[in-house]
């Protein structure tokens, strides 16, 4: 899906971490339906390999070479291989400011394990609403 544009400027979009594919389909769909352009991918690791750093910002190439800042990012808690907590990490030492949603039917111990890494991290219980959805995106 091409880039938003903000006032003309740099392209921007919504990275959704997610390895359900319906669900991210679902959730590319809702993006679109709000004008938010958005990327997906099915895991921490997939989303890592087409991230690049460029003044201190994160920006995703596509497969057609085009490539946009990353706004935020909106990942599963549960996902293969590196799950979405170690991700939060490693963007936010690549980029500390980026905002995040983290979308999770984790227990709530499972969530107090993990709290110090997930500070400032949006939190989304599954299963939400479009609504919720829209004021964690709008938070991030």
């Amino acid at each position: 899906m091409p880039a938003t544009q903000t006032d003309g400027a740099t392209p921007q979009l919504v990275v959704v971490v997610e390895d359900e594919a319906q669900i991210a389909l679902a959730l590319q769909t809702l993006l679109s339906f709000k004008g938010i352009a958005s990327s997906l991918h099915e895991s921490a690791e997939s989303l890592l390999s087409a991230l690049s750093l460029r003044d201190g910002r994160l920006w995703l190439t596509s497969g057609n070479g085009t490539s946009a800042m990353v706004k935020s990012v909106l990942l599963d808690m549960n996902l293969p291989g590196m799950n979405g907590a170690d991700l939060v990490l490693e963007l936010r030492r690549m980029q500390p400011d980026l905002l995040m949603v983290m979308m999770t039917a984790a227990q709530e111990e499972q969530l107090k394990e993990r709290a110090p890494d997930l500070q400032g991290v949006t939190l989304l219980s599954k299963p939400f609403s479009l609504e919720s959805l829209e004021r964690a995106l709008l938070v991030a």
